[in-house]
């Protein structure tokens, strides 16, 4: 009998090895997917920098206005897709936001000059010192990207810092991104993402540009959309655990985990994968994340929106789906506020949805409490007359108000056309009061959905 007793405890521990192997194997598979992923928005990063950088080289050399602006919008062009790319490589609770933050920034600058020039204006020596600058620094964070990319085609330089195997096999592992060195690391990273954040917390002590343009002004000095009076703790608490709850996460155990300061002052909340930020003002929630893992995918596209439609509601959003892009294990979703057949391109909110469960894994309304507010633009041209501004041959397929930013810190009252012209898609905006063109932009069509370039 007690030989017995020890063979069905040996079997069992057998049993339950094997289990746990079995567990592994299928957890090993999911990391191997998101890895490969990884990599691939990191070789796109890569390469999107290495183009930006040669584009500020070429910009600063030209000679010509013609030259100089194309090189420089090109270069706006480009870090645009930089920015892009480096959405989707997955960070810690303050993101790689040195990084993004240079990137945009170096973007308006050179969108901003290039108009310039374009309208007359000659470079002035800060300018071209600004130009200077810029470049400077981004051939630093583009050296540090390219020895990262060439040592995971020589070394197999992983994605993320590697667990120990017996960790990961009794359940003890948990998938995360590698730790930041914030005060920085001397010798090389040991994986991307550590090395992504060498250069995060490296560019966080460097001086800011002399240059303040569109990206920076747009960083309000006060949130339009958020209301004046101020809530304490314990307000904006409930606040986020009623936020959890609608999206699907009724029993929650959030913890106070700061303040922090700005324009926009929040409360810091956080739950093993959860992190929340909501307003002193008003307390409304501003930025939510799970940094969950991600099961196989279970829905298509379509049956992801409705879920994110529904919990929507839920939470009292009234909105119109504007993006949608389709990364296989998730969607990365755009709405803007429409309000008597106009659109408000400032007021944005981001979603992220997973297609294992249909529950909301990352939220933005930054953009709409920051730009939110009554406007009262009223168009002096005619539809039609604004269709005459069109480039001969354009074919509309849509057309409506809208209200855009622009350069200077403005905002203006538009008509939006999308249409073919030459066999590729457009979204082009003619200004409804002076009816000047002010933006084109290019619809790009991927497998992953539609993206303006």
């Amino acid at each position: 009998m007690r030989n017995l007793g020890i063979g069905l405890l040996g079997l069992a521990l057998i049993l339950s090895l094997a289990w746990g192997f079995t567990e592994y194997r299928q957890a090993a598979g999911l990391e191997v997917v998101a890895e490969n992923q990884y990599q691939r928005s990191f070789r796109d990063f890569a390469s999107h920098l290495d183009q930006l950088e040669t584009d500020l080289a070429k910009g600063r050399v030209a000679a010509t206005p013609g030259q100089k602006v194309l090189y420089l919008s090109q270069a706006g062009s480009i870090s645009e897709a930089a920015v892009k790319d480096l959405a989707q490589l997955p960070a810690e609770e303050n993101g790689l936001s040195y990084i993004g933050e240079f990137l945009n920034r170096a973007g308006d600058f050179t969108r901003t000059l290039a108009y310039q020039i374009s309208m007359g204006h000659t470079p002035t020596v800060e300018d071209e010192k600004t130009l200077a600058e810029v470049h400077e620094r981004l051939l630093t964070v583009n050296q540090t990207v390219q020895d990262l990319l060439y040592r995971v085609d020589t070394e197999g330089l992983a994605w993320v810092d590697k667990k120990p195997f017996l960790n990961r096999l009794i359940g003890f592992w948990q998938a995360g991104t590698a730790e930041a060195a914030a005060e920085g690391a001397d010798g090389p990273a040991s994986s991307v993402r550590s090395g992504l954040d060498q250069l995060n917390a490296s560019l966080q002590k460097l001086p800011p540009f002399s240059y303040v343009g569109e990206y920076e002004s747009r960083s309000v000095k006060e949130p339009l959309g958020l209301p004046k009076q101020e809530v304490d703790k314990d307000t904006a608490l409930k606040a986020a655990k009623e936020f959890l709850s609608k999206i699907g996460y009724p029993e929650n155990n959030l913890q106070f985990s700061g303040i922090s300061q700005g324009p926009l002052g929040v409360y810091i909340f956080t739950q093993d994968n959860l992190f929340l930020t909501v307003s002193k003002r008003g307390g409304k929630v501003l930025i939510y994340r799970d940094q969950r893992d991600l099961n196989e995918r279970t829905m298509d596209a379509r049956q992801g929106k409705e879920k994110v439609a529904q919990t929507l509601k839920e939470l009292d959003w009234n909105m119109v789906l504007t993006s949608t892009e389709d990364f296989g294990g998730y969607l990365q979703l755009e709405y803007v506020t429409e309000e008597n057949g106009v659109r408000y391109y400032p007021d944005k909110l981001r979603i992220t949805v997973a297609l294992d469960k249909g529950q909301i894994i990352a939220y933005d309304a930054t953009p709409y409490y920051a730009y939110h507010q009554k406007r009262s633009f009223v168009p002096k041209l005619t539809l039609e007359q604004a269709k005459a501004k069109l480039r001969q041959g354009f074919q509309i397929k849509e057309n409506r108000l809208a209200v855009i930013p622009v350069i200077g810190n403005k905002e203006v009252l538009a008509y939006e056309f999308r249409g073919i012209y030459q066999d590729e898609e457009y979204l082009v905006y003619i200004n409804a009061q002076t009816g000047v063109e002010e933006k084109i932009q290019r619809i790009i069509k991927t497998p992953r959905g539609e993206y303006l370039q």
